[in-house]
């Protein structure tokens, strides 16, 4: 057997480690974005934007508007119930005045409570009383007014 000599076996001539290469990057300018692409973005922003703000004012609007007409719905019926209690009160005092305004009745009362009788036909008189302010006295007097003038001028 032929032994092989270890001398030369851990030996190892010149620089085993690995080389490193040393890549220089090129320095690369950045392509600046055109700034209409910003813009549109800001854009389309403001437009959903203002499209939430308008219908959240056309939602706050039509909401008021239902409380307006809930509120008036509400005046109306209790304005219906006070006209009906009105109109119950108003049939009870009808009612009332009929019973009260019976002639046979006041005609009792009198009799009873005042001790009045009946007048007589002897003892009845009639007065023709003529009104203060009749239409027919207006147009003598306005008359004699205008012969009273022609006859100044005259």
């Amino acid at each position: 057997m032929v032994m092989a000599s270890n001398k030369n076996r851990y030996k190892t001539q010149g620089n085993v480690a690995y080389k490193v290469e040393i890549k220089e990057k090129k320095k690369v300018k950045k392509v600046e974005k055109p700034k209409k692409n910003k813009n549109k973005n800001l854009k389309t922003k403001l437009k959903v934007l203002r499209f939430i703000v308008f219908m959240f004012g056309l939602s706050l609007f039509t909401l008021s508007r239902f409380v307006l007409i809930y509120n008036m719905n509400n005046e109306l019926r209790e304005l219906k119930s006070q006209v009906a209690q009105v109109q119950k009160e108003n049939e009870n005092l009808q009612v009332s005045l009929a019973i009260k305004n019976n002639i046979k009745k006041i005609e009792g009362e009198a009799v009873k409570k005042y001790n009045m009788v009946n007048p007589k036909a002897e003892e009845v008189k009639y007065v023709d009383v003529k009104m203060l302010s009749s239409a027919e006295d207006k147009k003598v007097t306005a008359y004699k007014l205008f012969q009273k003038f022609v006859g100044f001028i005259h």
